[in-house]
């Protein structure tokens, strides 16, 4: 299907309703063992007067070479039916295939090979509403334009299953990332399309450990056009936040109120440019609480800073509640982890994977044919794109540079107590033994403690803080970039050159 949109208000109802109707049903001889071919021809309802879905003069959807929907026939099977190619960049669309034999029938859009019908009718299972879409300048990814029809007979009506934003950026990126503030509604990930209600069918995540509580949308994003993200009728509490990802500057903004995104409604969240007065300080999303300041200071680019320290560690949605709290574990370049949920019920811990094989090479970032692309040299380090903390907590969060590290390992007094506790200037910072994750195997959880600098060491590995269960620490070690491990943000304050000890205003820092 198309992705295309016209311009579009404020608020704006789209792609509601499409009518399939069915032009030629043949009927199955009962010796005959052959598939029966059924034929769904699928129109916009009211011609596209009531969308404002586009990619044709009069505001249609168009359908595109490729697009394919299930069929689930009166016997419950899942059958493919794709889209003829007389149809492409039409606004009605003959949608052929083998299998279907007897109604009453549902259909879901885009296919889906693993869904399932339930034996009520009334939902679809296994439907993914993905996190990871595909940026498409004045539409949508078709993957995550969920709809569902169902009828007695072969005349079929789709309805939205999701919603849509809208975002429209003056300056070219490289993602654009939605983030809930908390882990109390999915954005994104497997459930299932619920239909009792006909009119306003739905996607439940209820039950689903494949979850995921932000969307980013990924792609060319060139200034001055609009994108859309799908998403489902959902409420997001207080303190959500968008985030324009660029090469090396992010700029996130936080809404300090709930927002809801309806079925068939693509809410308008307008332009944003980057001097604009609504992005988030040098302290990103993190209040004061939950930093640290042992008084370090290290030298950077010819200039003197203070090093800030996260309290806790990070996590997909932020910094974890508590500072014994293990966080996510993240590969070295990536901005999120590779599972969706961990189990923590047994050990080892098992996870649900993202990624096929967990923590591999072949997952990595920037890993292809064999060797990597990016960040080859040693001492080179990640890009704002492409360093976790400051894409999740915004600001000037970062994965500390091998030299933080180093610093915080010369200029402070430790003990291993439960976890490594770090002190300086009567102020301490506990670092939990976390372990890693290799492949799939979460090892030395509470006996080790493994954190990413900011700095690669080779073409294939990155320095890491290592907490040893001797009670040493290393600064000096390198691991494969493929190793999952924590994250433990720090940002950093520019010292003034004539400042004395007392200079330094911890109240005017931590405004935002």
């Amino acid at each position: 299907m198309k992705k295309l949109f016209k311009t579009l208000p404020l608020v704006l109802i789209m792609m509601s309703i499409y009518s399939c109707t069915s032009d030629d049903e043949t009927v199955q001889d009962v010796n005959d063992n052959s598939s029966v071919v059924t034929t769904f021809t699928c129109t916009q309802e009211n011609d596209g007067t009531t969308t404002k879905a586009a990619l044709g003069s009069e505001g249609k959807i168009l359908w595109e070479s490729g697009d394919a929907i299930s069929i689930f026939d009166g016997n419950k099977a899942n059958y493919k039916y794709s889209l003829g190619s007389e149809s492409n960049g039409k606004s009605t669309g003959t949608f052929s295939g083998t299998g279907a034999v007897t109604g009453p029938y549902v259909a879901v859009y885009p296919y889906t090979a693993g869904a399932t019908l339930s034996d009520d009718r009334k939902s679809v299972s296994n439907i993914v509403l993905p996190d990871e879409q595909e940026a498409v300048a004045g539409g949508f990814d078709p993957k995550a334009a969920l709809m569902i029809a169902k009828s007695e007979t072969t005349t079929l009506t789709f309805k939205n299953a999701v919603g849509f934003i809208k975002v429209t950026p003056q300056f070219d990126c490289k993602k654009i990332i939605l983030r809930a503030a908390d882990k109390k509604k999915p954005l994104a990930g497997k459930g299932t399309i619920k239909f009792d209600d006909s009119d306003n069918p739905y996607i439940d995540f209820t039950g689903s450990k494949e979850l995921s509580y932000s969307i980013t949308l990924s792609g060319t994003i060139t200034s001055g056009k609009a994108y859309y993200i799908a998403v489902p009728a959902v409420t997001l509490s207080a303190y959500w936040t968008l985030t324009f990802v660029t090469e090396n500057k992010n700029y996130m903004r936080q809404v300090t109120k709930p927002i809801t995104f309806a079925r068939s409604i693509a809410l308008n969240l307008g332009e944003f440019t980057t001097g604009g007065n609504y992005w988030v300080g040098s302290n990103g999303i993190v209040g004061a609480v939950k930093q640290v300041d042992l008084g370090l200071t290290i030298e950077q680019g010819g200039k003197k800073y203070r090093v800030i320290f996260a309290k806790s560690n990070l996590t997909t949605t932020g910094l974890a509640e508590n500072e014994s709290d293990y966080g996510d574990y993240f590969a070295w370049g990536a901005i999120k982890p590779w599972y969706s949920s961990i189990d923590k019920s047994k050990s080892p811990w098992t996870a649900t994977w993202e990624k096929s094989g967990g923590y591999t090479e072949a997952n990595a970032p920037y890993y292809n044919n064999d060797s990597y692309t990016k960040y080859t040299s040693d001492g080179e380090i990640l890009k704002a794109a492409d360093d976790a903390a400051n894409v999740i907590l915004g600001g000037d969060w970062w994965i500390p540079t091998q030299a933080i590290w180093e610093a915080l390992v010369n200029n402070s007094t430790r003990v291993r107590d439960g976890g490594f506790k770090f002190t300086n200037n009567d102020r301490t910072l506990f670092l939990p033994e976390a372990g890693y994750v290799n492949g799939t195997l979460f090892d030395a959880v509470g006996f080790a403690g493994y954190y990413w600098s900011g700095t690669a060491k080779s073409r294939t590995s990155a320095y890491y803080l290592q907490l040893y269960d001797s009670g040493n620490v290393s600064a000096q070690l390198a691991s494969d970039r493929f190793c999952g491990f924590p994250v433990r943000p720090v940002r950093l304050v520019a010292v003034s050159a004539n400042a004395n000890t007392e200079g330094y205003n911890e109240e005017k820092d931590f405004e935002w």
